[in-house]
Formats: C-alpha cells, sequence, structure tokens
C-alpha cells in the first residue's frame, strides 16, 4: 500500500515531543556526569593541597637537620606556614616535628616527625 505524499512527509523526522524527550534525557545523563567531574576535580586539588604541605614539613625537617637552626620554629612561605618543636627523647636522640598548613584555606594540615642524634654542646 501506498501513503499520498504528505502522509510520507510527516512520518520522516522526528516530533517535537520526541526531540523534547531525547534533550531531558541528555541533560540528565550530562548532569550526572559533570558533577562527577567536579568530585573528582576537587579530590585532586585536595591531594595536591597535601603534597605541597608534606614536601614543606619535609623541606623544615631536612634544613633542621643539617643545620640546627632554632630560627626554623616558625615561617611561612608566601600563603603557606610552619611550625617545628625539638624535644628530648632520651639515649641521645631529638624529636624534631614539623607541622604544616596553608594560611586562609580549610584547617588541614600535614605533621612530620624525626628522630635525630643530639649534638654535644
Amino acid at each position: 500500500m501506498t501513503l499520498p505524499s504528505d502522509q510520507r512527509r510527516r512520518r520522516l523526522g522526528f516530533s517535537l515531543l520526541e526531540a523534547m524527550i531525547a534533550m531531558a534525557i541528555l541533560a540528565l545523563v550530562l548532569g550526572a556526569a559533570l558533577s562527577g567531574v567536579g568530585f573528582t576535580v576537587g579530590r585532586v586539588a585536595e591531594r595536591a593541597e597535601a603534597a605541597w604541605a608534606t614536601e614543606l614539613a619535609r623541606s623544615v625537617l631536612d634544613e633542621y637537620a643539617v643545620t640546627r637552626d632554632a630560627g626554623l620554629a616558625e615561617g611561612a612561605v608566601g600563603e603557606w606556614r610552619w611550625s617545628l618543636t625539638v624535644a628530648p627523647a632520651g639515649a641521645g636522640l631529638v624529636e624534631a616535628e614539623a607541622v604544616a598548613w596553608r594560611a586562609g584555606g580549610p584547617a588541614r594540615e600535614v605533621r612530620l616527625s624525626v628522630l635525630l642524634p643530639e649534638i654535644a654542646p
């Protein structure tokens, strides 16, 4: 059976309702995907900040191990801050603990400690 030419044209393509439903489904899928990307980006930023704080604390401890400079007790580099405490640990050792954090950001800090030999006066 052949259809008249005007009915044949109607069956070709999509109706407005079909196109709107397809766009709504696409928007839902993209919304879910983009929210996952936002979460991942936030986690990457947190890990990068923790890595910077860890590197700063390691640098402070390394500098103290070499120089034994009491001036390293507190300091800042840009927006990064640190504090260093040194306490006797017995048996000819001292424990040095460095705490590093980012000023103005969330309260996340990194603490590292190391045992070092005492230096005889």
